[in-house]
C-alpha cells in the first residue's frame, strides 16, 4: 500500500511540468515580442479595441440612418428615389430584406420635413461617430489628444466622411458593369475605398501622419471594406427578411447593427495594423521607429492605456 508520503514526488512532477510549460511559453513570447501578431494585440488591449468597435458600430447606427432619411427628405425627388435604393444595392441586399430596408429610411409622405432641432440632432450624430474614430486613430498611433483644434477636425472629418458615402454612392452603378466578374469587382470596388479613405486618416490624425505611413492603413480599410460588403449579399438578405418576418420593421436594425458591429472591427483593426506595420517592432522617439519621418515625434505620456 502506499503511503501518503508517496503523493508528493507525483505532485513534484506536476508542478515541474507545469513549469516547465510556463518557462516555454515565456520563451516563445519572448522571442516572439517584436513580432506584428504580438504587437497588435497589445494595442488592441490597450485602447480597448472591442469597446471601442462597439462605439463606433452604435454611432454608425445612430448616424447613418438619420442621414440616409435627411437625404431622403431634403434631396430633389429624383436623387430621393435613388439614394436609397443605389445604398442598398450596394450592400448586394434585394428582395424583401432590400424593400423592408428601404421603408426604414424612406420618409412616409405626411412625416413633416427635417427641422432645424432634427438637423442639428444628425449633425451631433455624425459627429460622435467621426469623434470617436478619431480618437481611435489618435490611440492607435500614440499621438497627443488635439484639443478644440481636434474638435474642429472632427466635423471636417465628418463632412470627408459624408463626401466619401456620397462618392460610394456614386461611383457603386459604375462598378455595376463587372457584374458577374466577383474578383475585379472586389479589386475595383478595394481600389475606390482605399483611394477614399486615404485622405480621410490624414484628417483623423490632425495632418500629424505622413501621407506613405497612412497608405497602409487606407488600403486595410479599403480592401477589408470591400470584402465586407461582399460577403453582405450572403448574410444580410435571408438575416434581414427573416428579421422584418419575425418582428416586422424594428427586427431590420438587429442585423444591421450586426453589420456594423462587424465594420466598427474593421475600422479599429486596420488602425491598430496600419500604425503597427509603420512603426516595426523597434520603439525610440516619438511614435516608434520612422525611418521616413512621416510620423510626428511626439506621444501622449498616457497613450498606453485609452485616452
Amino acid at each position: 500500500m502506499p503511503e501518503a508520503g508517496d503523493d508528493v514526488p507525483d505532485g513534484g512532477r506536476v508542478e515541474t511540468g507545469v513549469s516547465r510549460t510556463r518557462r516555454r511559453v515565456g520563451v516563445v513570447v519572448a522571442r516572439h515580442e517584436s513580432g506584428l501578431v504580438l504587437r497588435v494585440s497589445r494595442r488592441m488591449m490597450a485602447i480597448n479595441g472591442y469597446d471601442r468597435a462597439l462605439a463606433l458600430a452604435a454611432q454608425a447606427f445612430a448616424g447613418l440612418i438619420p442621414v440616409l432619411v435627411a437625404v431622403s427628405a431634403l434631396s430633389p425627388r429624383p436623387i430621393r428615389t435613388s439614394v436609397g435604393p443605389e445604398v442598398i444595392a450596394a450592400l448586394g441586399v434585394t428582395g424583401d430584406a432590400a424593400a423592408a430596408l428601404t421603408a426604414l429610411v424612406t420618409r412616409p409622405p405626411a412625416v413633416q420635413p427635417l427641422t432645424i432641432v432634427g438637423g442639428a440632432l444628425l449633425v451631433l450624430s455624425v459627429l460622435g461617430f467621426t469623434r470617436a474614430l478619431q480618437r481611435t486613430y489618435v490611440s492607435a498611433w500614440e499621438l497627443p489628444p488635439g484639443g478644440l483644434r481636434g474638435l474642429g477636425r472632427g466635423f471636417l472629418a465628418a463632412a470627408a466622411l459624408i463626401l466619401v458615402f456620397a462618392a460610394l454612392v456614386m461611383v457603386g452603378p459604375l462598378l455595376a458593369v463587372l457584374d458577374g466578374h466577383v474578383v475585379l469587382a472586389l479589386v475595383a470596388n478595394a481600389v475606390v475605398a482605399t483611394l477614399l479613405w486615404w485622405p480621410v486618416l490624414r484628417i483623423l490624425v490632425g495632418g500629424r501622419v505622413g501621407w506613405r505611413a497612412l497608405l497602409p492603413g487606407a488600403a486595410l480599410n479599403g480592401c477589408g471594406q470591400a470584402a465586407v460588403f461582399g460577403l453582405s449579399a450572403t448574410y444580410l438578405p435571408p438575416a434581414i427578411s427573416g428579421a422584418a418576418a419575425e418582428y416586422g420593421l424594428i427586427g431590420v436594425a438587429v442585423p444591421v447593427i450586426s453589420w456594423l458591429v462587424v465594420l466598427g472591427w474593421l475600422l479599429v483593426l486596420s488602425a491598430v495594423l496600419g500604425a503597427e506595420l509603420v512603426r516595426g517592432g523597434s520603439e525610440g522617439a516619438g511614435t516608434g521607429h520612422d525611418p521616413d519621418g512621416d510620423v510626428e515625434a511626439t506621444r501622449d505620456p498616457s497613450s498606453r492605456g485609452s485616452p
